[in-house]
């Protein structure tokens, strides 16, 4: 978020596009070393069935979720994770997905080939890298990207092909990566995941919102203390870092029956997905970040009582058990990034239904009441300069002090975002070697600063400084932790005036 009055010099939440220092090893896995890469999302999309017909509307994106793991007993440190195209490690672009042919079908792209669209929104392809700085051993930062996809090829023909079997379904791929250091050794790790366009039914058995409460038992609806389906948008302040929460309370999956067998097992997976955003069109995932969630599914067993399925970051369930219904509760923590941005959700839910049949709710799109907002941020700043005049091949030393002025602490470092200082090199100078991490005050109780360097005008990052000092372009300065409450820090760095201007 850029604040008035401070030319050139900005305060904002991570997000940029970041690449790494050191190099990335072209021999990845799925774990290397202490570090893990799962992804936590379904194997399907959802095509309509009644794709192509005028009363069509149906999901067109979904969030990836993908966690990443320290099994290690020492922090893995300066850990940068993508979304895209991996393509062995040696042309990677974050952002820009694999992209095939299908026979039947006609894509968008050259040859008419299909790929998916990374729905950024403001934030454009930068949002498919994302710096998390550091996982403390033992723990894991979950990360989400919101992809989008079509229903129909370019001469109208749903992407389930021609028949409603999975032969002729389109499929296509998408790259999550990692790389990170553990101690001095640097690790990598990537995985491949395939999704599926299938052709789903939209049921009126389930439902988002309007439905009843009938069918939640009444300790659950006691122990939430909500007795009656409702969404809700919840600001937790609603500036920059801090939340917007949205909850669903007590949707309807409507029987769980056998699916699809996504994973090859040959036993049914018996799944139920949750999405909060299926048109990208409404909402901006570049002023909102996805950052936390939370489920709770309760299934009506057969033999009588509940089974009651509870997780945070997992919206993604399997081999649900023989029942007669299911209901749920969901959580949604979005950050703000921007101030005084809106957006809308447009939550869903894909269910088992029949043996190679899948279900999502036939309300999707009805409106949920209160959009996403943001508010101005509260975070200042005053940027000075060691002196008024200077002759050329003199120096400069600026001095950038920030004050979080609101009533919540701001970022989140647990979840990669937490505040970052940025600042530009002025023109006329050039960045003198080894300055912006000298001399830097960091707010009580945080670590120093993690330094980032553009050569690009801020296209992409380093966590290493270049050998070239001259070639730097921009700054970051990475806090530690959230930014306490009447919290401050000072970070500075050096310029020389060119000798010869002009």
């Amino acid at each position: 978020m850029k604040l008035g009055g401070t030319r050139g010099v900005w305060v904002r939440l991570a997000g940029l596009a970041v690449v790494l220092g050191w190099g990335a090893s072209l021999r990845a896995a799925t774990k290397d070393g202490a570090l893990r890469v799962e992804v936590i999302t379904a194997y399907n999309l959802v095509v309509d069935s009644n794709a192509g017909t005028p009363s069509s509307y149906a999901p067109r994106s979904a969030y990836v979720g993908v966690t990443f793991h320290n099994d290690g007993d020492t922090p893995l440190t300066d850990v940068f994770a993508y979304i895209g195209n991996y393509n062995d490690g040696t042309e990677s672009t974050p952002g820009i997905y694999p992209a095939r042919t299908h026979t039947g079908l006609e894509g968008p792209l050259e040859d008419g080939a299909f790929a998916f669209r990374h729905e950024g929104g403001s934030a454009g392809l930068a949002d498919a890298t994302r710096y998390i700085a550091s996982i403390p051993a033992g723990g894991s930062v979950t990360v989400y990207w919101l992809i989008g996809y079509d229903q129909l090829d370019v001469n109208g023909v749903p992407l389930w092909g021609d028949s409603v079997k999975p032969h002729d379904d389109l499929w296509l791929e998408y790259d999550v990566w990692a790389t990170a250091r553990e101690g001095a050794v640097g690790r990598t790790v990537d995985l491949t995941r395939t999704m599926t366009f299938r052709n789903e039914i939209s049921a009126s058995a389930n439902k988002i919102f309007p439905n009843g409460a009938n069918k939640v038992p009444q300790y659950y609806k006691d122990l939430l203390n909500q007795h009656v389906p409702a969404w809700t948008n919840a600001n937790y302040d609603g500036t920059v870092g801090t939340r917007v929460v949205t909850e669903g309370f007590w949707y309807d999956f409507g029987n769980v029956g056998a699916g699809f067998d996504n994973d090859g097992d040959l036993v049914p997976d018996r799944n139920a997905w949750m999405q909060p955003v299926g048109d990208p069109e409404l909402y901006d995932a570049g002023a909102f970040r996805l950052v936390k969630t939370y489920a709770m599914v309760i299934v009506k067993l057969i033999g009588g009582g509940e089974l009651v399925l509870t997780a945070e970051d997992q919206l993604y369930f399997t081999h649900i058990p023989d029942n007669n219904g299911a209901v749920g509760y969901v959580r949604y923590d979005f950050m703000p990034l921007v101030p005084n941005a809106t957006s809308m959700t447009t939550p869903y839910q894909e269910v088992a239904s029949g043996y190679d049949n899948e279900k999502f709710n036939a309300d999707y799109g009805v409106s949920l009441g209160d959009r996403l907002y943001s508010k101005d941020a509260r975070a200042t700043l005053d940027k000075t300069a060691d002196k008024a005049t200077v002759m050329p091949g003199g120096n400069i030393t600026y001095s950038v002090a920030f004050t979080n002025a609101g009533d919540v602490a701001l970022g989140d470092a647990t979840v990669g975002l937490p505040l970052v200082v940025q600042d530009s090199i002025p023109p006329g100078t050039v960045y003198v070697a080894g300055s912006a991490a000298s001399v830097n005050i960091p707010p009580i109780g945080l670590a120093p600063y993690k330094v980032l360097y553009s050569t690009d005008g801020g296209v992409s990052w380093s966590s290493e400084e270049p050998s070239t000092a001259s070639s730097v372009t921009d700054l970051q300065w990475w806090l530690s932790g959230a930014l306490p409450v009447a919290g401050t820090g000072i970070v500075r760095f050096t310029v020389t005036v060119d000798s010869v201007i002009g």
